[in-house]
């Protein structure tokens, strides 16, 4: 229920319309500006306009009425006991102003109702009537714009006016809808749209290179505050979170961070985000104004082929480069983000501006495009490298089911049979396994830094590090991880959730941060009355395997009732080529995510 102070003047005249249109356009203007536009705009100045009036005076000329002059303004529209008609009921400077009629204005000539004011308006009953109200809206945009709303209500005081109603307005509703587009059109033309406007406004960083010969700014609405952006832009970086761009050509084809890192959050002036996988040069952190403004730049010696510190003296041949991230609040739930690149360089610099400007353009987009989506939790759930990796991985398990006699050889993948057939912690849980396997994986890194990424592995908390796209695909609805939640991870008595729609597995965890083990137990009953039942435990183990490398070990075993049905179900000739397929993407994409932070760790800036 709206309280007063939230009402605005058509929820006061038709509160409960049975039509309701609005059409809006943002503005590079203020407020103040927008009003004084909008408050003494002329309809009458368009030829369509006119020509939708003088229709509608026809029957009035046939009849030997002379026509009255057209005066389409807001001040023109005054109702009198004489010639009732629209007339403005309630105006806010600058804020809104409403308008509105009563009649039965399926007619050619409409029999208006005159009222004296506003409180007549809302309160009139009388049947077989319309009432027809709209309103400029006009609220503040962030620091400089402002957003203009033209908003039409309709009601009926009966059914039968109501039907009259629809009748006509199939007929003149695109008119109107023409009528109220070509007033924003008119407004936007004269006052520009923030878009338009975007690359003369000052900007943070501006000042850093005031000589700058090219600039170029683009900029997208996220509705989000910008204390949600933010994160999103401290993190950049090749080597960190990406660029969220075309990551083929701006981050060696790894993907862009899809969450935000905690461990990337922290950057200083000065820091250097690097620009290239293989390179430790980027873009220097110039300043930082928290939640509001990121500039970043370089001085890029073209004959050395290297970056100098920002402030040094420019050699002969240069691109002395500002790039600056700008977040201004347009309102409580949305911020507009202005991105621009500005450019110093010699005239030597011209043909390598021909081509960078348009790569520039075609990179910014994406970009922008992005971080919209991340900001707003918006990215679907599946990327297109997830469906191809899980197209993969499909492939794979169909090799893996008409090759069993490969079976043995998967059963200890990445380890020789000696190790795999040692005893290690769970086994106890299903002592005679019908069948199972002991996966493992070496990283480089050290145990303590992979513990984390195993202990928040399950469907509801980080995910399994496999085949997303296959696993949600079975309805899992997943995402795997990028970083460490320290919320996710494991103790005793959790639950190790497969999926959604399958009970959990029981948790044990070890004491010293090695290893925990998923247990699902048979049924007792079942067991006990000769029913079908299936018993399986899940290990994962990480072994240190020096102070830098370790081991991620996979232990899956499974142990069942002899009917045909549950054997077909749940052993080997089914289950197996599905889980060696998911059980080795796992261990690779723990492997993965452990050895890239502790690079990261090592290359952040400090």
């Amino acid at each position: 229920m709206l309280t007063p102070a939230h009402m605005n003047a058509l929820d006061r005249l038709v509160p409960m319309p049975r039509l309701l249109e609005r059409h809006s356009v943002d503005l590079a203007a203020e407020p103040d500006r927008v009003w004084r536009v909008a408050r003494h705009l002329d309809f009458s100045k368009s030829p369509f306009v006119r020509a939708l009036f003088a229709v509608r005076t026809i029957p009035g000329r046939l009849g030997g009425t002379a026509p009255v002059p057209l005066e389409l303004t807001l001040d023109s529209m005054r109702s009198t006991p004489e010639r009732p008609g629209f007339q403005v009921l309630e105006e806010t400077p600058p804020r809104e102003l409403a308008v509105g009629a009563i009649g039965k204005v399926w007619h050619l000539d409409i029999p208006f109702v005159h009222l004296a004011d506003s409180d007549a308006f809302a309160a009139f009953h009388a049947p077989d009537q319309v009432k027809v109200a709209w309103a400029i809206q006009i609220e503040p945009l962030g620091e400089h714009d402002a957003r203009l709303t033209v908003e039409l209500r309709v009601d009926a005081t009966d059914d039968e006016a109501w039907g009259k109603f629809l009748s006509y307005f199939r007929l003149v509703g695109p008119a109107s809808r023409f009528i109220r587009h070509a007033m924003l059109r008119a407004i936007s033309a004269e006052l520009g749209t923030p878009e338009s406007r975007e690359n003369e406004r000052p900007l943070a960083g501006d000042d850093l290179l005031a000589d700058a010969s090219e600039q170029v700014t683009h900029g997208i609405t996220i509705d989000v505050s910008p204390e949600s952006i933010w994160p999103w832009l401290v993190q950049m970086g090749c080597r960190r979170a990406g660029y969220y761009s075309h990551d083929l050509l701006d981050n060696a084809n790894v993907p862009s961070a899809r969450e935000i890192h905690a461990e990337l959050q922290h950057i200083e002036v000065g820091d250097i985000l690097p620009a290239t996988p293989a390179s430790d040069e980027g873009f220097e952190v110039l300043r930082i104004e928290r939640f509001r403004a990121l500039v970043l730049g370089g001085l890029f010696d073209v004959s050395a082929g290297m970056q100098r510190p920002f402030w040094a003296a420019r050699p002969d041949r240069y691109w002395h480069v500002t790039w600056s991230f700008a977040l201004e609040r347009l309102n409580a739930s949305s911020t507009r983000l202005h991105v621009r690149a500005r450019a110093a360089f010699p005239t030597s610099g011209r043909l390598h501006r021909m081509w960078i400007g348009p790569v520039h353009a075609l990179m910014e987009r994406a970009q922008l495009r992005n971080l919209k989506e991340r900001a707003e939790g918006r990215l679907a759930p599946d990327s297109p490298r997830d469906v191809l990796a899980g197209i993969g991985g499909a492939g794979a398990m169909a090799v893996a089911f008409f090759t069993p006699f490969l079976r043995n050889a998967r059963s200890h993948w990445g380890l020789d049979a000696d190790s795999a057939a040692r005893r290690l912690p769970g086994d106890d849980l299903v002592p005679d396994p019908r069948w199972g396997w002991t996966h493992a994986v070496e990283i480089e890194a050290p145990a303590d830094a992979v513990w984390p990424w195993v202990a928040q592995i399950g469907a509801d908390r980080a995910g399994f590090y496999s085949y997303q796209w296959l696993e949600n695909l079975a309805g899992c609805k997943l995402r795997n991880a990028e970083s460490i939640h320290a919320a996710w991870t494991h103790h005793d008595g959790d639950g190790l959730v497969l999926h959604p729609d399958a009970p959990p597995l029981h948790v044990t965890t070890d004491p010293d941060r090695r290893w925990f083990v998923a247990h699902g137990p048979a049924s007792v009953e079942a067991r006990g009355a000769g029913k079908p039942w299936v018993e399986v435990s899940w290990l994962f183990l990480v072994e240190p395997l020096g102070s830098d490398r370790c081991r991620f070990v996979s232990r899956f075993r499974c142990a069942s009732s002899g009917d045909l049905a549950t054997r077909l179900q749940f052993g080997a000739a089914l289950v197996e080529p599905v889980g060696f397929v998911m059980d080795r993407r796992m261990l690779l994409g723990v492997k993965s995510r452990a050895e890239r932070a502790c690079h990261e760790a090592v290359a952040s800036p400090a």
